[in-house]
């Protein structure tokens, strides 16, 4: 019975090229285009005025008008207005349950629109790394052949090392774009939350000066 050899075991793998490594890379990107396609429908169809809203919202609780702001809000499908609208239905609660539903609905949407986006970071963070693990391959093969071919030279090991380094530069064409839609969706995300915060603190304030009648009262 043979030895077991590690480093016998690895050329045999290499033998099988890089080119399969290149195939996983495109695979990764073509599903992380389709992703970003999904994502970018969703913070578009998704996209408010914070600042009109925050007016909006202000006047209509002045006025006392809380179904009216409710009704308003609920027809949006942005994360400032669901959660804003789940807040508004528990108004006459007191704030700190309105608080609590609104910080409660709040997370619900982070994880609707932070949905995938760890893809995007897995993607950008690995890809140049399988692509370097390509390139590996490649010049194993390429050392592999210069010693059964001593007299070849660069004729023999040049396309060898010039599909390896291929494999580097796919690696990076998937991994660069990756990366620029991990970081645009985040700051999109914590964008949305920081104007949902700000939506958030006018409601509060106003409950908090609103009178709330007494359990007395509300039983005669």
């Amino acid at each position: 019975m043979g030895q077991f050899s590690i480093i016998k075991s690895f050329e045999n793998f290499a033998g099988l090229g890089a080119e399969w490594v290149m195939w996983l890379m495109l695979g990764l990107g073509f599903v992380m285009i389709i992703l970003a396609i999904e994502r970018a429908v969703l913070f578009g169809k998704t996209r408010a005025d914070a600042a009109a809203l925050g007016r909006e919202l202000a006047e209509l609780l002045a006025a006392g008008k809380v179904e009216e702001a409710r009704a308003r809000f609920a027809q949006g499908a942005s994360m400032e207005q669901r959660v804003v609208a789940d807040g508004l239905a528990k108004f006459h609660s007191g704030p700190v349950f309105a608080e609590q539903i609104m910080m409660s609905t709040l997370s619900r949407e982070k994880q609707r629109f932070n949905r995938y986006l760890s893809y995007f970071g897995t993607i950008g963070n690995n890809t140049p790394f399988i692509g370097l693990f390509g390139t590996v391959i490649g010049i194993i093969l390429a050392f592999k052949e210069l010693g059964l071919n001593p007299k070849g030279g660069l004729e023999v090991i040049g396309p060898l090392i010039a599909e390896a380094l291929v494999a580097t530069a796919v690696g990076l064409f998937v991994a660069i774009p990756a990366v620029v839609l991990f970081n645009w969706f985040k700051s999109s995300v914590k964008e949305r939350v920081g104007n949902t915060e700000f939506l958030m603190r006018i409601v509060l304030a106003y409950l908090n000066e609103s009178p709330r009648p007494t359990r007395g009262a509300q039983e005669g």
